[in-house]
């Protein structure tokens, strides 16, 4: 079956410029979702300090993360492309790994929590003031049970859906290290402040680890929600008297032995899902042609391409990325001559050339956008 053939069935084959696509659209949306409100409340009695009220982040929240879901069922809608078909969520994996998701979850947060908040003193001495940065405050079982919902549980389903499941995705095809790394470094700074940069930025790098490991949306969710809800939780204890109270160099030491402990429960991760993909046999390989063709990849980096490639890939992108093979071979051993030959490479480097250049802009479209947002919001909080 030839390439654009198997395209044209609907099949979910994301490039890196899907992927800047729809975090644009999703971030547009959401911020014209939130301007949108603060109009209407400004167009009514209810008070300004609404928004820093329960229900007025619950209200925020559900909003910004309906742009996250919807933005990918439009733009799978536009493109002709079924999302869902290939994301990972009727993937099986192994049960253990789920089990471990509570570890790393507390692990990740020992890790995070101390560097996040040295990373907002260090913003404070700027002259930010992150007292104006509206933050969730839980003081009540009612509330935390609130928050549990629409702060933990929402979040975790919307944003791994729309950042490992389509955004990772696409941008793996230029490497799975490139991958991680950029689609952590959107998702944290999507959330537009100093406060959650730094702790987002490690919990997206665990998320989309799990994710290649397991092609499974399910761990991320799991380990996003218990990340948010052990979150809540600390600080409902906070607010109650009871304080995480360490010194500096105490806190280093639940730093140290958390990344310690996080690296250690990733690699069990990564055998577990290597052994459950060997019991459950029956997968595609890649053909010796796209093989050579994906180890070119510009970001790649040799052993965790290979090592994430044999977990990730799917049937059906593992038959995308051969039959796209097989038919620039037939291309290849349909020319005649030398000079037809040369002109199918040509041809063939010409339209690789226009992809990575569409990769480029939407990925620099991303970032000057979320970076423009961030010195408004910036100037705004230190003025």
């Amino acid at each position: 079956m030839k390439i654009y053939e198997y395209r044209n069935k609907n099949y979910p084959y994301l490039e890196t410029y899907d992927a800047g696509a729809m975090f644009i659209g999703s971030y547009v949306l959401k911020l014209f979702l939130q301007v949108a409100l603060v109009v209407l409340l400004a167009m009514t009695d209810v008070p300004d300090t609404f928004t820093s009220t329960m229900g007025g982040i619950c209200l925020i929240t559900s909003l910004n993360e309906l742009a996250f879901f919807l933005t990918p069922v439009a733009y799978g809608k536009i493109r002709g492309k079924n999302l869902l078909a290939d994301m990972g969520f009727e993937k099986k994996f192994s049960p253990w790994v789920a089990l471990l998701c509570v570890p790393l979850a507390i692990t990740v947060i020992c890790f995070g929590s101390p560097l996040a908040n040295a990373f907002i003193k260090l913003v404070e001495l700027i002259g930010y003031k992150t007292e104006n940065v509206t933050s969730v405050v839980v003081d009540s079982g009612s509330d935390l049970a609130l928050t549990l919902v629409f702060v933990a549980l929402i979040p975790a389903i919307a944003e791994e859906y729309l950042f490992r499941g389509n955004i990772a995705r696409g941008l793996a095809k230029n490497g799975y290290f490139f991958a991680v790394m950029v689609s952590s470094a959107l998702f944290a700074l999507m959330h537009g402040n100093p406060l959650q940069l730094v702790h987002q930025f490690i919990i997206g790098v665990v998320c989309a680890v799990l994710y290649f490991s397991t092609r499974s949306l399910v761990p991320s969710i799991l380990l996003h929600f218990l990340n948010n809800a052990i979150a809540l939780v600390l600080g409902y204890f906070e607010s109650m008297g009871k304080p995480i109270d360490l010194p500096a160099w105490g806190w280093a030491i639940v730093c140290v032995a958390g990344l310690i402990a996080s690296v250690l429960l990733l690699w069990a991760v990564v055998a577990l899902s290597s052994k459950h993909k060997q019991k459950e046999g029956g997968e595609q390989t890649l053909s010796e042609v796209a093989a050579a063709e994906y180890a070119r990849k510009k970001y790649a980096i040799p052993a965790f391409q290979q090592k994430f490639f044999g977990l990730h890939r799917s049937d059906g992108e593992i038959f995308a990325d051969n039959a796209e093979a097989a038919e620039i071979s037939e291309k290849l051993d349909g020319a005649e001559t030398e000079a037809e030959k040369l002109v199918v490479r040509a041809d063939i480097q010409e339209k690789a050339k226009k992809t990575r250049m569409k990769d480029k802009k939407a990925l620099i479209y991303s970032f000057v956008l979320t970076c423009a947002v961030w010195i408004v919001s910036f100037i705004v909080n230190v003025v």
